[in-house]
This record gives structure tokens, C-alpha cells and sequence, in this order.
């Protein structure tokens, strides 16, 4: 049971602090800590209104259960032994000194959230002060500060060479390389994707289909032995699963083709949850082959603390919140895309690739700065069974394309996107299909193509 002892809400327009840095006293008015960050940020406005409007929820949230024991003199005082702090991955969080502290833990406070955000002009604070233990309190806080930000309103980040550049048709036609004259199957590389089982046949397939769209020279299906490909391009691995789902002793047949054939892997569509199945997914992880990991993929890698090799990671927001951990239930993560995201490229130093309206692709930190893109196609008739998989299967194929993982996500994602607008178009949201996406991926490429040789 989640028991909120406080809330407070502040709302501040940015331009109140234009200058504050410079104004005498100001200082005395912020920790050390919020002046180092305004000042180091290069949106010194920006960042005080936020610390200023985290403060003042603050204390809306916390005088109500002080005034009980204090006077309101003295509670305005403790008002200044709170600051805000932000942790390495940009989230932030309130920090409080003696008495505070003591005073609030003995009104039986727990645990603080605090959630920022923004539109052009206001900066928006949020601050709950919850009485309840453990995972069950921070979901339930989640939700109400999710709840509590208006439409317009985003999460705050703190530096401008940090926000998304929009992933559209001109970054597109820069992304897709050209075929040479004299190429031959051999120079666009190998797919080997693993997944399938008996209880989800259509992942695996869909995949391997997307992987021969995007132009991939061969495409191999491993899959147990009773799963097909949808076309007689795509070759066979077949895999025995006498219980249905492949397991650990598929390893050493699987590491036999990589070793001769030198793909790149694609692992987790439809491959199912099981210990041993976990088990055969964590091991392919660790191999050398650039690689996409997906759906039942993430779930194993979820159980384990290594991160993988060479990959792109390519989660929902379900998935996305499994692999960030308790402190970040779903409705966090949809609230903050952004930092999710960037913190999951971080946490598994992998390409990441958060899907939905507005997918974003997130490459780790070089030199202290990430590669972040915001895709500017697709549509809720994507949101279909399926739909993930023939992302999965084009990623895989572009980087057997020689493509970076990071390249090779965003053509993805915005080729993805694309062909689903075009399905859309032609059998409307509602009735289209995952299959579709991939039916109108020539249409797609010829979009990019007209923009390319303009």
C-alpha cells in the first residue's frame, strides 16, 4: 500500500531568473551545488528556475506535515536545507540536511520522487512524499507524477547538444549506402537469426523476411526444426527443441555456422523464456558477431549483469523498464524517454533503440557525448503483433550491410517507419499488418533513393 504524505507542484517561467547568476546575494539563496551546475551547464537560466521550482514543491509538499511540530518561521527556514542534486544519468533528486532530514523521516517520509519539465517558457516541479516501502510505493509515485505533467510539457534536459536530432528523410538518404556495379551477394554479408518456438512461430519468420528486404546477401533461419521461412530466398538452420523452445545444447551447431560463416546475429524473436532458453541467449550474447537482441532476448539479458558484445538493444518500454531496473517502472519510462534511453545505452554500452511513437535510437557516450535521434516516421498501425520483429530482422540486415550498429539502427528505424506509412496509406491503420511493412519496403527504399539522387 502506498500511503502519499505530501505533494507539491510549482510552476515557474524561466524568465523570472533571467540574470540571477549575477544578481549579489543570489548565491546564498542556492547550494554550492545547484550555482556549479547552472554554471557549468550553458543554461545557467534554465538550471536555477528548475533547482528554484524543485525547492518550492519542496516545500509545499513537506510544510503540511511539519507545521504539526513547527512554527511556520522555523519551517521557512528548514526551506533552505533542501537542494536539488543530479545523478550521473541526469535524473534528479532532492537532498536534505540536518534537521530536515530527521524531522521529515520521524513523520514517516521514506522516500522523495521529484520529476522536472518543461515547454518553452515554464518549468514544471513535482515533488511526492511517500510513507509506503520499496517498489510498490515508487510505481504507484510514478504514476501520479506522470499524471501530473500537462501536455507540452517535456522532460527537462539539461544541455542543448544533448536533445534529439529528428531522424528524417535527408538523414536517410546520408545513412543508405550505394550498391556497387560489380557487387555480388557476398559483399552485403550474412544474417543468422536465432529465435522461434512452438508457441511463437511468426517472430522468427517475420524477421528473417525483413533481414531479406533490407538487402542482406544471405539470410539464415535458426529455428526449431518445424519452423519454415515465409520465402524460399531465406536458407535453414533447423534446431532440434524437443520440448519446444531451443535450448543450450543448440550452442555448439550454432557457434560451428558463425565460425564458417561469419554473420551477424539477430536473437530473441519468439524464442521463448525458458531457463534453458535463457541460458542458450546469454551465451550468444557473449560472442563476437555484431548482433541485434530483441523481445525474449532482452528478458535473459535482463537477468544478468554483463553486458552483452557488439550489440543493438531494440525494447519497448515494458522491455525498456525490465532492463533499467525497479527504479524505473513502465509509466517512468514513458515519462521520460529521453533519460531512459540514454541511461540503458549507458548501463549496457549497446546501440539502443526505444520503440514507439517517436522511436528513439541512442548510441553510447563518446567522449562524454551520446548520439541521440528522434525517428520522424510511423503510426499506430504499427502497434500490431510482429511489428518489432521485422524491425529486429532490418537492423540485423544493415549491419551485415557494413553498417555502425548506430547507422544501422536509425536507417532502420526510419525505413521501418517509413514503409509502415506507406501501408497505412494503402490498407489503412486498421487493417494492416506487420507482414505489410515489410510488403512495402520497396517503396520505402525508392522514397530514399528519389531524396538521395536529388
Amino acid at each position: 500500500m502506498c500511503h502519499l504524505l505530501g505533494l507539491g507542484v510549482d510552476l515557474l517561467e524561466k524568465r523570472r531568473l533571467a540574470g540571477w547568476l549575477e544578481r549579489p546575494g543570489v548565491r546564498r539563496r542556492f547550494a554550492a551545488e545547484e550555482i556549479a551546475f547552472a554554471e557549468s551547464s550553458g543554461r545557467g537560466e534554465e538550471a536555477l528556475a528548475a533547482a528554484f521550482a524543485a525547492k518550492e514543491a519542496f516545500y509545499k509538499a513537506a510544510s503540511g506535515l511539519l507545521l504539526a511540530d513547527y512554527a511556520l518561521a522555523e519551517v521557512q527556514k528548514m526551506f533552505w536545507l533542501a537542494h536539488l542534486r543530479r545523478l550521473p544519468d541526469g535524473r534528479p533528486e532532492i537532498v536534505l540536511q540536518e534537521p530536515l532530514a530527521g524531522c521529515l523521516r520521524a513523520q514517516g517520509v521514506e522516500k522523495i520522487l521529484i520529476t522536472i519539465s518543461h515547454d518553452r517558457e515554464q518549468v514544471l516541479a513535482a515533488v511526492l512524499l511517500l510513507g509506503a516501502d520499496g517498489a510498490a510505493a515508487c510505481a504507484a509515485g510514478e504514476k501520479i507524477l506522470a499524471a501530473l505533467r500537462p501536455a507540452g510539457f517535456c522532460p527537462l534536459l539539461e544541455a542543448a547538444d544533448e536533445r534529439p536530432i529528428k531522424l528524417d528523410l535527408d538523414w536517410a538518404a546520408k545513412l543508405l549506402p550505394v550498391r556497387p556495379a560489380a557487387a555480388h551477394k557476398g559483399n552485403f554479408g550474412r544474417v543468422l537469426l536465432v529465435g522461434g518456438s512452438s508457441q511463437y512461430v511468426g517472430a522468427a519468420q517475420l524477421a528473417a523476411e525483413a533481414a531479406l528486404h533490407s538487402g542482406a546477401g544471405l539470410v539464415t533461419l535458426a529455428a526449431p526444426w518445424q519452423i519454415k521461412p515465409l520465402s524460399p530466398e531465406i536458407m535453414r538452420l533447423p534446431l532440434a527443441a524437443p520440448a519446444g523452445y531451443l535450448a543450450a545444447d543448440c550452442l555448439p551447431v550454432l557457434r560451428d555456422f558463425m565460425a564458417a560463416n561469419k554473420p551477424v546475429l539477430a536473437l530473441g524473436m519468439g524464442l521463448g523464456r525458458a531457463a534453458e532458453t535463457c541460458a542458450l541467449a546469454r551465451a550468444l550474447m557473449q560472442t563476437e558477431p555484431p548482433k541485434v537482441i530483441d523481445a525474449d532476448g532482452l528478458f535473459a539479458l535482463a537477468e544478468q549483469s554483463q553486458p552483452p558484445v557488439n550489440a543493438v538493444l531494440t525494447p519497448h518500454s515494458g522491455e525498456m523498464a525490465r532492463l533499467l531496473g525497479a527504479d524505473w517502472p513502465v509509466e517512468r519510462v514513458e515519462a521520460e524517454r529521453l533519460a531512459a534511453v540514454r541511461l540503458c545505452a549507458e548501463k549496457y554500452q549497446a546501440v539502443t533503440v526505444l520503440k514507439g511513437w517517436h522511436t528513439l535510437v541512442c548510441a553510447p557516450a563518446v567522449a562524454g557525448k551520446q548520439r541521440l535521434l528522434v525517428n520522424t516516421t510511423g503510426n499506430p498501425g504499427m502497434a500490431t503483433g510482429g511489428s518489432g520483429d521485422v524491425l529486429a530482422g532490418l537492423i540485423a540486415g544493415w549491419l551485415a550491410q557494413g553498417l555502425d550498429g548506430w547507422q544501422a539502427a536509425a536507417l532502420a528505424v526510419f525505413l521501418h517507419g517509413l514503409a509502415g506509412d506507406l501501408a497505412a496509406a494503402a490498407r489503412s491503420q486498421y487493417a494492416m499488418t506487420a507482414l505489410d511493412i515489410v510488403r512495402f519496403m520497396p517503396q520505402a527504399y525508392l522514397q530514399i533513393l528519389d531524396r538521395k539522387e536529388a
